[in-house]
């Protein structure tokens, strides 16, 4: 897995189809990682299980982005066999050990077992075991994505249990009173604060960039695990650039007749 081994890594947020074709061409592509968007998307809960598994076929780590931390599609998602969740707008250092309660399995957590299912690969064998191996592998990832909660993101980066920040710069900005301002000089700062307490605690930073301006400017502040836009932005930027080529091409070959 390429998420969590020092490396930086690389996916997209499957917005509107999370679908096993999907993630078939974003595997084909070269995704180390997809957030399947529960928070935004329209995700519906069988579509999403064979999404994760095929995933999991492909060594895609598979991420869900849940509404927040008390989601009943936290426990489904990590049952499916999901890496990891996302946890949206975490502002302070209880929702985070909250995230680690509802992850984790005992000792570390209270998570329901559910073993024998997609989550182990519907395979027996020892439960303790199993239970800490899965406690091992599943991250969680929270999003800072206001003042309040960059204000405590040292704190929440620092938390064993913890694996990484997210930093959402769009919610931030409107939270912070800048909306749409993303190369404000508030949000490049707490850009900064979000990736230096990922470094100070030996944690990867994620943030979704959609050109190559913003992956320089985030690259520079540190950020090792990217996600570039969603399925709906790849596809529209896809069409958009096919179209264009199109007509224009056609264009010329009728100015040449």
């Amino acid at each position: 897995m390429a998420i969590n081994d020092g490396t930086p890594a690389f996916g997209t947020f499957i917005v509107e189809q999370a679908s096993i074709s999907t993630v078939r061409i974003a595997a084909s592509a070269g995704a180390d990682f997809l957030v399947f968007d529960g928070e935004h998307g329209p995700i519906e809960l069988v579509s999403m299980r064979n999404a994760i598994a095929i995933s999991t076929v492909l060594n895609v780590d598979a991420f869900v982005r849940v509404q927040n931390v008390e989601s009943e599609l936290l426990p489904q998602s990590l049952d499916a066999g999901a890496r990891g969740i996302v946890i949206p707008n975490v502002e302070s250092v209880q929702e985070a050990r909250r995230a680690i309660e509802r992850v984790k399995f005992p000792p570390e957590g209270r998570r329901g077992a559910a073993f024998g299912s997609a989550q182990d690969g519907y395979t027996a064998g020892d439960i303790a075991m199993k239970a800490s191996r899965a406690n091992a592998r599943t991250m969680i990832l929270c999003m800072i994505e206001s003042p309040t909660g960059a204000a405590q993101a040292d704190q929440i980066a620092s938390i064993d249990g913890i694996d990484g920040l997210w930093f959402g710069y769009i919610d931030f900005s409107i939270a912070a009173g800048i909306p749409g301002q993303i190369s404000h000089q508030l949000v490049l700062t707490t850009a900064e604060q979000v990736a230096a307490a990922c470094r100070r605690h030996g944690k990867p930073a994620g943030v979704m960039v959609t050109s190559a301006a913003e992956l320089a400017r985030y690259v520079e502040r540190g950020f090792d695990l990217i996600a570039f836009g969603s399925d709906a932005f790849v596809m529209k930027q896809g069409f958009s650039a096919g179209f264009e080529l199109c007509r224009s091409g056609f264009a010329n070959v009728q100015q040449r007749k």
